[in-house]
């Protein structure tokens, strides 16, 4: 798997296809716009090597699964090109937009001059509400992961509550979500720092959020950006517990700050398949994922796996055309993926909702539900 990574890098930057071993089989083609490089990288990776995982174990039964895969290099204009490049295609059936939010969004606003169907990451509320008639979110929306740590923070009497953010899409709607979500459930925003997504230093923002002694600390960033935030809590010695947005949770960030156990006692609000909450199908699937990847699975891998089963299943329930595929999509109802069910409807395409998400905490290296 990590070789094939290598191999996805250089055919994203060639915008080559790829596919498995020659066969007969019909081929269905699908476009993946990635960061595969950029800030947003490291999830990417991990969001990939899931995705594999998935091919690996249950595939299209019947097809051959081709993918013509671009990098946007984590810019959003990069994005949308990309995404009419491949858009533009009439042999890609559907596109996944492997990305964070602000990419994700930089296409919503034309895709349905395309009509061809998306499947894309980010958490960002907006991807999924109001909804683009070809555009399909897979992941809870910031609102029901930061609803998760609300209840958290209620439920440990905090009052004082301090928020790192990007100035980004992706961390402004967590700003806002947090600044109403302070008066519902009674806490005080004692410190409200944002930061760029190409900064490298956040020593001044964390020495803000020490002076003002919160009770918890939440941090939306993600990407290298969490890494060297999470360097900067750790070097000015901060004693309140820091949550993370699971975002920012992935392969990358382990290695970068000296492997899992480093971050015992980071919190996150976190998709339930993180820390394998799981019974039914969706159990089997963390099974067969876990064991494929030879490591338990974190977040992203999670994510590429559900991706992949959203997929079989429309295949499945279609006739395989654009309009085909999108109408199967608007049909799901409560489809068995590992972070939880996935439903769509003409009014909302986000997909995972509340009941996916819990509170999580590290302990021992692992993510468990937190207490």
């Amino acid at each position: 798997m990590y070789y094939r990574f290598f191999a996805v890098a250089a055919a994203a930057m060639l915008g080559v296809a790829l596919a498995g071993p020659a066969s007969a089989q019909e081929e269905f083609h699908v476009g993946v716009v990635a960061s595969v490089t950029g800030p947003f990288a490291s999830p990417t990776k991990d969001t990939f090597d899931g995705f594999y995982a998935w091919e690996k174990t249950r595939g299209l039964p019947g097809k051959k699964l081709v993918l013509t895969i671009l990098d946007d290099e984590t810019n959003p204009v990069n994005s949308a090109n990309a995404f009419r490049k491949l858009a533009s295609d009439p042999t890609i059936k559907l596109i996944i937009q492997n990305t964070n939010s602000s990419s994700a969004m930089a296409t919503k606003s034309f895709a349905s001059e395309y009509k061809v169907p998306i499947i894309s990451g980010g958490g960002l509320d907006a991807l999924g509400f109001p909804p683009n008639p070809w555009m399909f979110k897979v992941a809870p929306s910031s609102t029901d992961s930061l609803h998760a740590l609300s209840e958290y923070i209620k439920k440990k009497g905090y009052k004082r509550v301090a928020h790192i953010y990007g100035t980004d899409a992706y961390g402004q709607n967590e700003h806002a979500i947090i600044e109403k979500f302070a008066a519902e459930y009674g806490f005080t925003l004692v410190a409200e720092e944002s930061f760029a997504i190409d900064d490298t230093n956040f020593t001044a923002q964390w020495a803000k959020i020490r002076a003002a002694n919160p009770d918890i600390v939440y941090s939306s960033a993600s990407g290298r950006s969490a890494i060297l935030s999470f360097k900067t809590y750790k070097q000015l010695g901060i004693k309140a517990p820091l949550a993370a947005t699971a975002a920012g949770v992935g392969g990358a960030f382990f290695q970068a700050v000296g492997g899992p156990k480093a971050a015992d006692g980071m919190l996150s609000p976190s998709q339930r398949g993180t820390f394998a909450v799981t019974t039914g199908p969706a159990a089997e699937y963390y099974a067969t994922l876990q064991k494929s990847l030879g490591h338990t699975p974190i977040y992203f891998n999670v994510f590429g796996y559900d991706v992949g089963l959203i997929l079989e299943a429309i295949v499945k329930n279609s006739d395989g055309t654009r309009q085909g595929l999108r109408d199967a999509l608007e049909k799901l109802k409560d489809l068995p993926c590992i972070n939880g069910p996935v439903t769509y409807t003409p009014q909302n395409h986000t997909g995972n909702d509340y009941r996916a998400v819990a509170m999580g905490v590290l302990k021992g290296g692992v993510m468990v539900p937190a207490e």
